[in-house]
This record gives structure tokens, sequence and C-alpha cells, in this order.
């Protein structure tokens, strides 16, 4: 079996070298961007609106400057629904489990420096997150990165514990006659609502319909009297008349005209 050659050795160790360094920065530098991340306590009571967290952040090294920013970012996982269900006097908290939920991101100053300006990778913080900005009591998954999206830590789960506003799932009931009749959606009660008056006999819905009483004439007594200008004389005669002439003078004119033409008629007959 032939041996490598020499320089051929070298290569590949060369090689085998430069791989390895590679390797060693690339996990090496995937530490130090990660960094730790944790909660004091991953269950938070609600106070006066909001829950009040506090956490700790760990660096590889410390920022280069003492606020750097850091985002929180919460995906809502679960959410802690109060219903009002039939045969149960006071609410009933069920868990609605949530899919493809948008996160909420809170990008706050975290303070990494001490009271005389130096900077240490090492920080504890706390913050508050209010109802105001859309938060509810539920589930859901923290995810810390920095300012230029990398992951500080690995995502955990937090839990705000409180009461959230209740919602009316009973079925509705339209008796109005029963004074203990239940709420329904909409939040009108019994009380309320509108009473209904048995003494109107309501319209048959069978059977044929009789007229009752009578109702006026289409047309009145007053259209078949003549009107004033029907009941005037008119003159007689045939009625035709002449533009800028008496109506009178209007027979004579044809007559004449007549004449003429039987005049001018024999004169034609006796020239022949």
């Amino acid at each position: 079996m032939n041996k490598p050659a020499p320089r051929t050795k070298r290569v590949f160790l060369a090689f085998w070298v430069a791989s390895t360094l590679l390797v060693g920065a690339l996990v090496a530098g995937t530490a130090w961007a990660s960094g730790t991340f944790k909660l004091r306590t991953p269950t938070v009571q609600e106070v006066s609106g909001g829950w009040h967290i506090y956490c700790e952040l760990a660096l590889p090294k410390a920022p280069p400057i003492a606020h750097p920013t850091i985002r929180f970012s919460f995906t809502k996982t679960m959410v802690y629904e109060r219903d009002l269900v039939d045969n149960s006097p006071n609410p009933v908290v069920n868990r609605q489990a949530l899919q493809n939920q948008n996160p909420s991101v809170e990008a706050l100053e975290v303070d990494f420096a001490d009271a005389k300006g130096d900077i240490y990778p090492r920080t504890r913080f706390d913050f508050s997150l209010t109802r105001t900005r859309g938060y509810e009591a539920g589930e859901y998954k923290l995810q810390v990165r920095t300012s230029d999206g990398v992951d500080i830590g690995t995502p955990v789960t937090i839990i705000l514990n409180g009461d959230n506003p209740v919602v009316d799932r009973r079925a509705m009931n339209f008796d109005t006659k029963n004074p203990g009749m239940k709420k329904i959606a909409s939040g009108v009660d019994a009380g309320t609502a509108p009473k209904i008056d048995d003494s109107v006999a309501a319209a048959p819905l069978n059977g044929d319909v009789s007229p009752a009483g009578s109702a006026p004439p289409f047309l009145g007594k007053d259209a078949f009297q003549k009107q004033p200008e029907e009941m005037a004389e008119h003159p007689k005669g045939c009625g035709c008349g002449v533009a800028g002439l008496p109506a009178s003078g209007g027979l004579g004119l044809v007559a004449g005209a007549l004449g003429a033409v039987a005049l001018v008629s024999r004169r034609r007959n006796r020239r022949t």
C-alpha cells in the first residue's frame, strides 16, 4: 500500500486544525450569545389590575452600554375563562388552550450597572404587565431577546393568576311569566323585559276572513255632476274659422271662393 506524501499529510493536518477551530468558535459564539434567563417565580398573582414580574439576566460578558434594550416576548398559550353556566350559582373557570397567537413584545431598558457606573454581565430586573396593555389571566410562553434578535436563555412558561371578566353562557329563557327568569347573554334581566298584554286577542291564522263594516265608494257623488264650463251655451255651426277673422265671417268667405272658381270655369268653356 502506498503511503501518502509528506506534503499531503501537512495539508490534511492543516485542514483538520482549521475545521476544529471553526467549530470551536461557532460553539463559543453560540454560548456567548445565549446567556441565561431565570424567573424568581413562574406564577404571579394579579394585584390592582397588573402582574409584577421579577427576573434575573446573565450575559456571557458585560454589555457595551449600561442600559441595553431587552425584548420580552409573551405568547399566550392558555386563557382562564370564567363562565356562568346552568345549574351553577358561581362562575366556573374554564381553561381554553390557544394556538398561533401573535406575541406581545415589551421592549425595556435593563440596567446592568451599579451606583458607581460599573457595568456587569449579570443583573436583577423587575417590571409590570397590565390589563390595559391586553394581558389577562392565563399562561404565556416568555422568550427574552437582545435588541438585535439574539435569544437569551430558553423560553419559559409564566402563569398570570387572576379573575378574568365573567362570560354568561347560560341558556336563554324568554318566559316572562316566570319571576325567576335567568339573565340572557345580553345582560337583560327579567324585571326589565317588556310584558305582553294577554287581553289582546291574536288574529286567527287559519279560516276565512269576513269583512267588517263598509268601505267608501271609489268615486264620490260629486264625480257625476257637470262642471260650470260644461253647462255653458256654445255657438251653433260647423265651428270653422280663419285666424284673424271672427267666426261668423268664415262661411261667407268659403261661399265667395266657390263662386270665383265657378266663374273661371265658365269662361274657359266659352273660349273652347
